[in-house]
Order: structure tokens, then C-alpha cells, then sequence
């Protein structure tokens, strides 16, 4: 694998590299505090379900579509770009498989795909709006609850 320094990034940038570092700059200029935990929090989930599905027999703690959308929350944060043969490696699914879970996000309107405008040989895969904040709202729910320290889960009651 070549490995591109930075000096060579500065002085001749591709169009990729390009729009990578501006997509980059851009949200790091916009994310906040809050953001930038969720973000983190949701690294961790995807490391520790990666873990888990190791330890386990294949596919018994598998959700692909819930890995695929981690990962698009995480990338799109770093300003990264993820192409169709990502998110289905990422899932661990067959590509046939991937590709109806990708279908079916899509329709539920999830994810978006579009052509890459630098290569239309491939397909970018992106959260939308709706995607993006239902992602937010989970990831809140499980990292930033609400201090409400009178509420116990349904069903728990503590033993005396």
C-alpha cells in the first residue's frame, strides 16, 4: 500500500483528497461539544458489537443494518466519504445480503445513494436527515440521558 505524505497532499491535491480535507474542515468548523461525544459514543458501540460478534458464533450478534448506520454516523462526522463496497464489507453480510439491507434503509429513507461525481463507477452512501437524526436521538438516549434519577427501567424493581 502507497502512503501519500502530507507535502504532496499541500502542493498537488486530487480531486478526492480535496474534497476530503474541505468536507473535513467543514464539519469540524460546525461540530459541537455535544456532537462530538455522540460521536465518540457511537465509535466505541461499533468496536464493542465488532468484539462481541468475534467472541460469538457468526451471526448471532449481528444487526448489520444498526453497523452500517454507526459507521455512516461516524464518517460523516470525521468528513469522510463511504462508497456502497464499504458499508457492505462493514456489515459482514454476504453482498447479497448488504445490498437488500441497503435497499431497505433506503426506502425508510435512512440513507441516500448517489453516484460519485468523481467516479461513476461508485456509489456514495450517506445518512439523511431523518437517518442522521434518528441516530442522534438514540445515541443521546443511551449516552446523554436526562438526570431524571427517579426512573428505573420497566419491570426493575430493586431488591431490599
Amino acid at each position: 500500500m502507497s502512503h501519500i505524505k502530507l507535502d504532496q497532499i499541500a502542493s498537488d491535491p486530487s480531486p478526492t483528497q480535496r474534497r476530503t480535507v474541505d468536507e473535513m474542515a467543514r464539519i469540524a468548523e460546525s461540530q459541537t461539544l455535544e456532537q462530538g461525544l455522540l460521536v465518540e459514543g457511537a465509535r466505541q458501540m461499533l468496536q464493542g458489537r465488532k468484539k462481541i460478534a468475534g467472541l460469538a458464533p457468526k451471526g448471532l450478534f449481528r444487526d448489520s443494518a444498526w453497523d452500517m448506520m454507526l459507521e455512516l454516523f461516524i464518517s460523516e462526522a470525521e468528513g469522510g466519504v463511504v462508497y456502497v463496497k464499504h458499508i457492505m464489507l462493514a456489515s459482514g453480510e454476504s453482498a447479497a445480503a448488504a445490498m437488500r439491507r441497503i435497499d431497505r434503509l433506503h426506502d425508510a429513507d435512512f440513507i441516500a445513494r448517489n453516484a460519485d461525481p468523481l467516479d461513476h463507477r461508485r456509489v456514495i452512501v450517506r445518512l439523511t436527515r431523518r437517518g442522521r437524526l434518528a441516530m442522534i436521538a438514540m445515541l443521546k438516549d443511551v449516552f446523554c440521558p436526562e438526570k431524571d434519577y427517579g426512573r428505573t427501567p420497566f419491570g426493575y424493581s430493586p431488591r431490599r
